[in-house]
């Protein structure tokens, strides 16, 4: 982990690379479809309207390590609901979803296995109507918005991501050509595609630390109220937040990363690790109820 961790580091835009924007916007589009030939092409691709992701996760929680189960389902072009089943300590299992479903926030948690007379809190979903429910929809739209460009390189038509040439960077593992990612509100991201196969190695972009809070008491006074979901405070520190993509599969006909490393802040946060994806599956109908 720590020598990938390196790798995504270690990556600068090379001098002198950047271009004109109506030369990068060519450059762009080129880019692009060589991009989605090499994983299967674009009526492969096009063709992918949902995905099914589950696996584990592997998360850094102050100076632990805890594991879990993961799913991220999506489907195009206004859902996507992540799930996490993690036990931060002995048999406590803690069950959050979070997503987005056109206009409505999903945001709903539970724990199993609470130790006797424990108490355990859990951050609460933003009030209906308020800014923090605003600011809440607004990034789930923007994850369900780079989660599809990661898997697909291609965004929800809601989210109006535009895509040009921000230059090549490198490492000693090899080079890259990277694209500027600019969307509704201040969406903004780069995408990172090896120059020697063309898929998607890496997207960067700005935001909001996860933050994972649980907290247990035993008697006493019940603890004060804990702040909205992870990444939903505006207080919260803004950060550089890298997601590394490898271990490409083929799923009908369309290569897919299964193996994702999440690095915040300049330090490993979190891996996926999804033992199957599956392309346009049936969801059930509450799938995306956000119960």
């Amino acid at each position: 982990m720590q020598r990938l961790f390196m790798w995504i580091l270690s990556f600068v835009l090379a001098a002198g690379s950047f271009i004109l924007q109506a030369a990068g916007d060519t450059k762009a589009a080129e880019l692009l479809k060589a991009a989605r030939a090499a994983i299967g092409g674009e009526k492969a691709v096009a063709n992918v309207q949902g995905l099914a992701c589950s696996g584990t996760v592997q998360r850094v929680m102050g100076d632990r390590q805890v594991s879990g189960e993961l799913t991220i389902n999506v489907q195009l072009p206004d859902k996507m609901v992540r799930g996490d089943s993690i036990s931060p300590m002995g048999d406590l299992v803690v069950v959050t979803e979070q997503g987005i479903n056109g206009d409505k926030l999903l945001r709903s948690s539970k724990t199993l296995n609470a130790p006797p007379g424990a108490m355990i809190r859990m951050p609460a979903p933003p009030a209906p109507g308020s800014d923090a429910e605003t600011q809440a929809l607004r990034n789930s739209r923007a994850e369900l918005a780079r989660f599809a460009v990661t898997m697909l390189l291609t965004a929800p038509a809601s989210s109006s991501v535009e895509f040009t040439y921000a230059g090549e960077a490198e490492s000693p593992d090899g080079k890259a050509d990277v694209l500027d990612l600019k969307g509704v509100g201040s969406f903004a991201a780069k995408l990172f595609l090896d120059k020697s196969n063309h898929r998607p190695l890496m997207l960067t972009y700005r935001g909001v630390a996860p933050r994972v809070v649980v907290q247990t008491r035993r008697g006493g006074p019940p603890p004060s109220a804990a702040p909205g979901q992870p990444g939903d405070t505006p207080a919260s520190e803004v950060v550089d937040i890298s997601l590394f993509l490898d271990d490409y599969k083929s799923v009908d006909g369309v290569l897919l990363p299964h193996h994702i490393t999440r690095s915040v802040g300049g330090e490993t946060n979190e891996e996926w690790t999804f033992k199957t994806v599956k392309v346009n599956p049936a969801f059930k109908a509450e799938t995306f109820s956000g119960k």
